[in-house]
């Protein structure tokens, strides 16, 4: 009866650790952590070169983010990384209402500047043009 009860607590533990794991190596990939009061980007500190991209975007997302024009929850579609600009479409949690368009400036590997844009705008944004 002992072996039973040392077997069925060894199983949970084990379960327990594995869990523990998982959640510590999912902290360490890129990602953007949202809530009421900050919004984090996670997984960035010392970026791995095929997470360089990545990692821009999600900063450009949380510079938008936390000027409060648009929903917590709201979609980012990323169009245009290239150069120096990072641009793109803001939708709302559906997926099916585009609530605005915006463009970041990077600028060493940081985000200069991050600007809401019209369609027309969006449009004519390249590397070379500044919103």
């Amino acid at each position: 009866m002992i072996s039973v009860r040392l077997a069925v607590v060894t199983a949970i533990a084990g379960l327990c650790l594995w869990g523990l794991f998982s959640l510590l190596d999912n902290l360490s990939e890129p990602g953007l952590l949202r809530t009421q009061r900050a919004v984090v980007v996670k997984g960035c500190e010392e970026p791995r070169d095929s997470d360089r991209d990545l990692c821009a975007q999600l900063r450009c997302e949380k510079s938008l983010l936390e000027q409060r024009r648009i929903p917590l929850r709201a979609r980012f579609a990323i169009e245009r990384a290239s150069g120096r600009w990072i641009g793109g479409r803001v939708l709302d949690v559906s997926g099916r209402q585009v609530l605005g368009y915006f463009a970041c400036e990077q600028q060493a590997g940081t985000i200069a500047r991050a600007r809401w844009l019209d369609q027309q705008q969006f449009r004519d944004l390249d590397d070379t043009a500044s919103p």
